[in-house]
């Protein structure tokens, strides 16, 4: 099946789930979790206190049953909500190793071109997430398009077609989003 193939089936299927189907809910997870695998794969390899990539997976899996009656506009928006929830089941994750731990010196870590978050020490990776959540007050799709970039591993240029946007754009707002996050970052 062709790429435009899948991206119709799967927004159809999604539908269908909204609509209360629970048989095309099995069947979306049937037809992305290869993809989300090997994200969360990707994730867990950079971070030594991971969660297992399967586990993250299902975790956001479980998560997102409950938003059944999310009106899902495409299978991008459902990808960058999964995004999200893995994102914020890795920071609960980091949360509850260094909830009985004492607070020590904290050390700040530069924000790379990458973004590669999970590879920032577990109370970076909390600043971190207190930044995204600031930055999307008052732009939450520029913290989209950080997800959907660093954590969903999308080109410039699917980010351009996804968000309507030109590449230049795109690429523009990504350097203003690291630019603004390395500087909250730093202090």
């Amino acid at each position: 099946m062709s790429s435009s193939g899948k991206t119709t089936e799967v927004t159809l299927l999604l539908r269908r789930w909204r609509e209360g189907d629970e048989h095309a809910y099995d069947q979306v997870v049937d037809s992305v979790y290869k993809r989300l695998l090997a994200i969360a794969s990707s994730l867990a390899s950079r971070d030594r206190h991971s969660i297992n990539p399967a586990a993250l997976v299902n975790e956001a899996y479980m998560r997102l049953r409950q938003m059944q009656r999310m009106d899902w506009k495409s299978r991008h928006h459902f990808f960058a909500f999964a995004a999200t929830q893995m994102r914020r089941i890795m920071i609960e994750q980091a949360r509850r190793r260094l909830a009985g731990k004492r607070e020590g010196q904290w050390e700040q870590v530069p924000l790379t071109a990458h973004l590669a978050w999970t590879e920032l020490p577990e109370p970076a990776i909390l600043d971190l997430e207190a930044a995204l959540e600031l930055l999307a007050k008052s732009d939450p799709d520029l913290v989209r398009l950080v997800e959907l970039r660093y954590l969903m591993g999308y080109t410039v240029a699917e980010l351009s077609e996804l968000m309507h946007l030109s590449e230049a754009t795109v690429d523009r707002r990504l350097r203003f989003a690291r630019a603004w996050l390395n500087a909250r970052l730093s202090g």
